[in-house]
């Protein structure tokens, strides 16, 4: 017998926003992020990227702290919202809001993981990396999310610091000092 994939989680997003609104009312949807979830759904790193399925477009990908929130190491997932676009594509001029920040980051395939058809997250290691190597202040927020990540990272601190090594040199030695840190 084959292991078939696990059914798709429904789209709340796609319901008529009356609809949507009755049943928060109802209290048979609850607020998750800055979308919402079935009452009966556990809070998981599939539901929250389900939730984010009004702004995680079949072309984005959810990256630093709102993919931190996906994977559990966030109370929030921050504001702006943050993802990036998918193949290298320049995203459109009007990529920044106070709720968006779209970015033109290019991953490899193997940094990204696909919970459902159109939702995609980095992974851990590539969050931990993301958020690491983010321009700005280190704040708590930042530090505490790459502590909460680190265990879902095979090889922990080391595999990320090989990664940094070995990866592209931009705050390198920004990234690794904040490893440390940690």
């Amino acid at each position: 017998m084959t292991a078939s994939a696990p059914p798709l989680l429904p789209r709340f997003d796609r319901w008529p926003p009356a609809v949507r609104s009755a049943e928060r009312l109802r209290g048979s949807l609850v607020g998750c992020g800055p979308g919402v979830r079935g009452a009966g759904w556990p809070d998981t790193p599939r539901v929250r990227a389900t939730a984010l399925g009004p702004w995680l477009t079949p072309d984005r990908v959810a990256v630093r702290l709102t993919a931190a929130w996906v994977w559990g190491a966030c109370r929030d997932p921050g504001r702006p919202l943050e993802f990036s676009t998918l193949g290298g594509r320049r995203p459109p001029l009007r990529r920044r809001g106070p709720d968006l920040a779209l970015h033109q980051f290019v991953y490899p395939d193997e940094a990204l993981h696909v919970f459902d058809p159109g939702l995609r997250v980095t992974g851990p290691a590539q969050t931990v990396c993301d958020l690491l190597r983010t321009p700005g202040a280190f704040e708590p927020r930042r530090r505490v999310a790459v502590r909460l990540l680190l265990p879902l990272v095979a090889g922990g601190a080391d595999e990320i610091r090989a990664r940094l090594v070995n990866g592209r040199a931009q705050y390198r030695c920004v990234a690794l000092g904040r490893l440390d840190a940690v």
